[in-house]
């Protein structure tokens, strides 16, 4: 029986143990096809491997992870760009592998059907800042394109869109181009912020009750309840469970008077002195796990250090992946 490997270094040579040396000799290299040429899956997947045990070449999300480092392969493959350039734009978010706005964007010239490069012009000033965009298609037609206004877009987490927003804007506009006149291109491929702004969507589809045991112990638990009708109802039922801590709370209020708030410390000592510091301001709910940041953070909080000892206070989002991190591991210690 296989035990699991917790250590990195252990993991790393037991990945190179199972290298096939003489497949990965057989992979060509190219001057045109992003560097290397595979002949087989096997030479992929060889490749994966090797990929998964180079350390700093690639982001840490990938170290280790012969899985992941396949499909950024076979992206890279499709796209006829070097793996390794494309592993480095690569980010984990929500548990999900995205890609940067600047590799998208060349992937989007590179592959698109069209003739030439998309050209823009930006009008509008401040929340009405926008690009529109033209592209002369392969079959002769003309594409246009007007983005989103600046003021309309929720999500803004990279610091582009601080220091350089035209930059940023035109990013997001011919990505949602793309999308909307060229949606092969793209297909199953998200920018970080994407993710991040998918985190919050949830299917509310309401679900048929399918009985048996697992229903009852659904419903034993009080995660599901029945209505007048007999119809399961989920959002009844955290609504009940919702009320039911309002009622503990309101009865410990009404009939334990002598307990005050302030015999109860609540205070996280990690927090302690961070009153109106800067990072009360960051969400950390943004970060992005797996970026170096987040390790970063992860590691301060495991050394002991104060949540104010962040160093990123000129940089939002690389604020909120180190405040992430160090949330995280603090919420894993408890």
């Amino acid at each position: 029986m296989n035990q699991p490997v917790s250590n990195t270094t252990a993991l790393e040579k037991q990945i190179e143990g199972r290298m096939d040396k003489e497949q990965m000799s057989l992979t060509n290299i190219s001057k045109t096809a992003g560097g290397v040429t595979f002949e087989n899956m096997g030479q992929v997947m060889e490749f994966a491997k090797l990929m998964s045990v180079s350390r700093q070449a690639v982001p840490k999300h990938l170290r280790g992870e012969p899985g992941a480092c396949m499909a950024v392969s076979m992206q890279a493959l499709g796209w006829r760009m070097d793996p390794f350039a494309v592993a480095n734009k690569s980010y984990m978010v929500n548990d999900r592998i995205a890609y940067e706005a600047q590799l998208i964007h060349a992937v989007i010239e590179q592959r698109a059907p069209i003739k030439g490069r998309i050209k823009g012009e930006v009008s509008g000033e401040g929340p009405t800042r926008k690009w529109t965009l033209t592209a002369k298609t392969t079959d002769g037609d003309e594409v246009v394109y007007v983005g989103n206004e600046f003021g309309k877009i929720t999500t803004k987490n990279s610091p582009l869109w601080k220091s350089d927003p035209d930059q940023q804007l035109w990013f997001y506009s011919v990505r949602a181009m793309c999308r909307r006149h060229f949606p092969d291109v793209l297909l199953g491929v998200y920018e970080k912020e994407e993710i991040k702004h998918a985190e919050g969507m949830r299917d509310v589809t309401p679900q048929q009750d399918q009985g048996g045991w697992a229903a009852q112990a659904r419903e034993a638990r009080g995660e599901i309840v029945h209505d007048e009708d007999g119809v399961v109802s989920e959002a009844k039922a955290i609504q009940e469970r919702r009320n039911d801590k309002a009622d503990q709370s309101k009865y410990v209020r009404d009939n334990m008077p002598d307990i005050e708030d302030a015999d109860i410390d609540q205070t996280d000592p990690a927090d302690e002195g961070t009153a109106g510091h800067w990072t009360d301001d960051v969400d950390a709910d943004e970060g992005a796990p797996g970026t170096a940041e987040w390790n970063d953070g992860e590691d301060a909080f495991k050394q002991g250090a104060p949540i104010t000892d962040c160093p990123h206070e000129d940089n939002m989002e690389a604020a909120q992946d180190w405040l992430g991190g160090y949330d995280g591991a603090r919420r894993a210690a408890k």
